[in-house]
């Protein structure tokens, strides 16, 4: 006679995979594939918007069109939307404000969706 190892509580045979533990890691999988997605866009972002703050840094030392060429190089280095080429600057005498704002059209299996983001940076000169 041969013995089947049981699990004490249940009386199910050992190795059995519950149903519950492939949904959750159905769900976790999920997660982590949005997450990738929607963490590289808002990362890319952050890039951006911290290449702002460095160009309002050393914005005397640098002509508009220097900043702007920059920034526009660095929005397809990073593969932002179009919109994200058109830099507006803004300089006075004493003070420098840069700024852009794109959607970035994010397209997942059942969901798509646009987000608004609005780079900004200023600075005394």
């Amino acid at each position: 006679m041969v013995r089947v190892a049981t699990t004490p509580r249940t009386g199910a045979r050992a190795g059995n995979v519950r149903l519950g533990c492939l949904f959750v890691m159905l769900v976790v999988g999920v997660l982590v594939y949005v997450g990738t997605s929607v963490g590289q866009m808002y990362m890319r972002y952050y890039q951006y918007e911290d290449a702002f703050k460095q160009e309002v840094r050393f914005a005397a030392h640098h002509s508009d069109t220097e900043i702007k060429r920059h920034l526009q190089s660095l929005a397809d280095t990073l593969q932002l939307p179009d919109d994200a080429q058109t830099i507006y600057l803004k300089r006075k005498p004493h003070h420098i404000l840069i700024w852009n704002e794109y959607y970035y059209h994010l397209d997942l299996p059942f969901f798509a969706r646009d987000f608004y983001f609005n780079p900004q940076a200023e600075g005394d000169l």
